[in-house]
């Protein structure tokens, strides 16, 4: 080879290189970052994205309070110190506008709001300690739950999928729905993660979507699933759903109660966490022994929860704890949780020393 296409070809290598560089750098510029002041004592991120809400969010096992999900057809990564909330945006490209990510705080008030940042925790934990004892007894990490502001669609399928479930496996199935029909954010930490299907993209499969789920596990969630896409679809489809944002409370459960697979815990979930029905109160296994431990001891000897006692419960925590009981509801859930998770370690380590000391 001679001496001028040694060069020629060095130049070559040289334009690659940097070619193959300002594609990393456009790709680095795909995503958004900016900083949220709270102190933790305000939004414990671990129990508000991982304590049952949403099933979209992973601790990092490898980094330090940092937490990882899709909300809003965007892939975060949220780091949190104890006076802030550091996150990254990656969005999906083709729905939102360039014009519009570029405003800095375009992806930030979309955090504030999927966290309700502006609603006074502190103010409030105050006063629900003032209502019921219960409250004080709890440390201030566990108390910084925030109640998350879901899209609708997405929070009424996870929470069939929530049916006598843990979770873990909850988590599963909504990660299988999002990767089988959602469209892709993009790869990250050596997964692909994409967005939750909307209706349109479940009802182009409607006529297998049952016996697709059926095949994957669902059991019999993927009847109600099936069921629920086209119910939805029937009523109106998103502007349905929306529509109940504006209805009063218990007129929008009753609607959510006319879908198969949505019982009475399930339809106060989806109001709660995607309708802004901050007083409903979702009573599930954990929150009926806390009713009977705690707030109704005539109910101790009550083994099943009838419609009724399900009702009463609901009604008393709202007399106590107001307009925003749902929201004391799911710190208390929070807490009850915790309370289970230190018992069983507890029975762990006794297990452990038992057989060691055999």
């Amino acid at each position: 080879m001679c001496i001028k296409c040694v060069r020629h070809l060095g130049y070559c290598v040289k334009l690659c290189a940097e070619r193959i560089l300002d594609l990393n750098v456009a790709k680095m510029e795909l995503f958004y970052d900016g900083e949220i002041f709270i102190d933790e004592n305000q939004l414990n991120l671990d129990l508000t994205l991982c304590g049952g809400q949403s099933f979209r969010w992973r601790r990092d096992i490898q980094q330090e309070k940092q937490w990882k999900g899709v909300a809003y057809e965007v892939f975060w990564i949220l780091t949190q110190s104890s006076s802030s909330v550091k996150y990254k945006a990656y969005p999906l490209q083709t729905s939102v506008p360039l014009k519009i990510c570029n405003h800095k705080s375009y992806f930030e008030n979309m955090l504030r709001e999927y966290l309700r940042i502006d609603f006074d925790l502190l103010l409030h934990i105050e006063q629900w300690k003032a209502a019921h004892q219960h409250f004080t007894k709890m440390d201030s990490k566990l108390t910084a739950v925030r109640v998350l502001k879901q899209e609708p669609f997405e929070n009424v399928v996870s929470f069939i999928c929530s049916q006598n479930n843990h979770i873990g496996r909850i988590s599963s199935m909504v990660r299988w729905i999002c990767t089988k029909y959602g469209t892709k954010i993009g790869h990250f930490d050596g997964a692909d993660e994409y967005t939750f299907p909307t209706l349109s993209q479940l009802l182009l499969h409607q006529n297998e979507l049952e016996s697709t789920l059926k095949e994957a596990r669902f059991g019999y969630r993927a009847k109600y699933i099936s069921q629920a896409v086209k119910k939805i679809h029937e009523n109106g489809g998103n502007n349905y759903l929306n529509g109940l944002k504006s209805i009063p409370y218990y007129e929008a459960r009753s609607e959510l109660s006319k879908i198969s697979g949505i019982g009475l815990k399930c339809a106060d979930c989806i109001c709660l966490m995607s309708l802004n029905h901050l007083e409903a109160v979702p009573i599930d296994v954990h929150m009926f022994k806390t009713a009977k431990t705690s707030y109704m001891p005539h109910l101790s000897t009550s083994k099943t929860m009838t419609t009724k006692i399900y009702n009463d419960i609901a009604n008393h925590y709202r007399s106590i704890y107001g307009p925003f009981a749902g929201w004391a509801q799911a710190v208390l859930f929070c807490f009850s949780l915790q309370q289970s998770k230190v018992k069983v370690g507890n029975k762990l380590t006794k297990s452990k020393v038992i057989k060691a000391n055999r």
